[in-house]
């Protein structure tokens, strides 16, 4: 085994997913004791406080954050052991994501709504991605609209998910008429019990401001530029995969049309509601992962692990250029 085909296989390793995870979870921890990073105080909840709100900063919220990231990161990994949309072992996939997730030290430091719509988005597509062409999956389409309804609670511009997991259970095959039924007493249970039991009512619901990128006053060119250059990045490997993805079967072509959406809805939306950009950018993350993990799996190019240590070189050095 020569040189670069060992270094292939290093990355491709179970070896190199402990490394990133060890290597988030020290980032964290020098975010925190550097204090450079605050959990914001800004209510963007529906009817109930918003998750940056539940723990505050901390020791606390980062370690659960930093718990949370990795979570789904090796979720990510399980899935694509069990249903392949990435037609190689998804260790390479991990380890993009978790060194984007270091690359903007702000996503680490504490929970925040990136990250519960992170595990919203994981968790849902565990369940979504086993209805694939099943003739009994109302009791999973009403689990994942009720968890994303429950979550709107939270964060009031989650609704996009609904529509993106709708098209979601399409592809799936699993969105007749039964199915229909049950994601509309899913998206509508969980306003109807805490309302039934007094936990909210009328008068908690509130819009709250949403204000797209071409209004943008006060804006942070730093988190615009990482925004823009994920996005960017992820729509490049998406369209350059797309000819190879086309040819897998049906249900690698399903779960990978999911990640497509999602990836194309998240950066509509990072547009649209601009001013909570840092909210989309785990999800991204993820996305970008994903299609990352198509790109180097379908090169035959020995090289290939060059631009792997490229992107892992650059977000390390974005990460000392914002705590510094």
């Amino acid at each position: 085994m020569n040189n670069e085909a060992r270094i292939t296989q290093i990355l491709e390793g179970r070896g190199f997913n402990v490394v990133a995870a060890v290597m988030l979870a020290v980032a964290a921890m020098v975010c925190i004791a550097l204090g450079n990073y605050r959990v914001s105080d800004v209510d963007s909840g529906w009817c109930l406080p918003s998750c940056n709100l539940w723990i505050g900063g901390g020791w606390l919220s980062m370690l659960l954050n930093v718990a949370c990231v990795i979570s789904m990161g090796y979720l990510l990994k399980h899935l694509n052991r069990l249903h392949g949309f990435i037609r190689a072992n998804a260790s390479i996939a991990l380890s993009v994501f978790l060194m984007l997730e270091i690359a903007t030290p702000v996503v680490l430091a504490n929970f925040f709504e990136g990250t519960a719509v992170l595990v919203v988005v994981a968790v849902g597509a565990s369940l979504l991605f086993d209805t694939y062409d099943q003739r009994v999956s109302q009791r999973s389409v009403f689990l994942v609209s009720a968890l994303l309804s429950f979550y709107t609670m939270f964060q009031f511009m989650s609704l996009y998910l609904i529509a993106v997991f709708m098209l979601g259970f399409m592809q799936m095959r699993v969105l007749r008429l039964r199915g229909f039924v049950a994601m509309l007493l899913g998206l509508f249970t969980p306003y109807w019990i805490l309302y039934g039991f007094g936990i909210i009512s009328f008068s908690d619901f509130n819009l709250p401001e949403v204000r797209p990128v071409w209004q943008l006053t006060d804006v942070s060119w730093q988190l615009v530029i990482t925004c823009a250059a994920t996005a960017f990045a992820t729509l490049s490997l998406m369209m350059s995969n797309m000819m190879r993805i086309i040819s897998y079967n049906a249900k690698r072509r399903a779960c990978n049309g999911f990640f497509s959406v999602l990836t194309i809805a998240t950066i509509v939306m990072m547009c649209i509601d601009s001013s909570n950009a840092i909210s989309y950018l785990p999800t991204l993350n993820l996305c970008f992962a994903v299609q990352a993990g198509h790109a180097f799996t379908i090169s035959n190019n020995e090289k290939r692990y060059i631009l792997i240590l490229a992107l892992f070189a650059l977000c390390l050095g974005m990460y000392i250029y914002n705590i510094l």
